[in-house]
């Protein structure tokens, strides 16, 4: 994918179940949404991503991966 192919983009923070601030960052595509969530924190910095034809998808996607990498749950 190439800059001029997206759409719209926009980033969201907010806390976590564990307090922690999370960023998503939601960068729509003509055919998909690619989703990156983000948390840094003592351990270090973890991301997740996910991409799917559904924005609500693909955030789920991305949080999970991230959960699973910060949290390992």
């Amino acid at each position: 994918m190439d800059v001029k192919d997206i759409l719209s983009s926009r980033v969201i923070h907010f806390a976590s179940m564990f307090n922690e601030e999370v960023e998503l960052g939601v960068i729509q595509y003509p055919n998909h949404y690619y989703v990156y969530a983000s948390i840094c924190n003592e351990r270090g910095e973890f991301l997740g991503r996910g991409i799917n034809k559904v924005e609500r998808a693909a955030a789920r996607q991305a949080l999970k991966e991230l959960y699973i990498n910060a949290y390992d749950r």
